[in-house]
């Protein structure tokens, strides 16, 4: 009975030091969370952020453009590589000429794409210019 009074007060004794090593803990998540959302954009907790959607998806659309532009990069590249080590077997010629082409219509249809979410952004931008004010 003793052992097990005493089992009670050592676990009793944990919690109460877990209670406050997690205080400390907490702060530091706060902190960290507070800094992130500084960092975001937000400068108080209740208030928007102060970059504004165009900018934002701006971000995105150049990200995904940039990956677009290294991928017709690398199938121009294995395009024209089949094309010139294809030593007169016609097919290989035919399968590296197909490559190119089609990464040129790719780049072609991202291209045109890329102008018109560009002008949407415009469009949406000057209409949120005009609403606000």
């Amino acid at each position: 009975m003793i052992n097990f009074k005493l089992l009670i007060i050592v676990f009793c004794l944990i919690f109460v030091f877990a209670v406050q090593s997690q205080a400390s803990t907490i702060e530091t998540i706060n902190a960290g969370l507070q800094n992130t959302r500084l960092e975001a954009g937000y400068p108080d907790p209740g208030s928007g952020p102060n970059v504004g959607f165009v900018s934002v998806w701006s971000v995105y659309v150049n990200g995904f453009i940039i990956m677009m532009g290294v991928l017709f990069l690398i199938l121009m590249i294995y395009g024209g590589w089949l094309w010139m080590t294809a030593q007169g077997k016609e097919e290989q010629v035919k399968k590296g000429k197909d490559i190119i082409i089609q990464a040129s219509i790719g780049l072609l249809v991202v291209i045109v794409s890329r102008l018109i979410v560009e002008f949407l952004f415009t469009q949406f931008g000057q209409a949120s210019l005009n609403t606000d004010g």
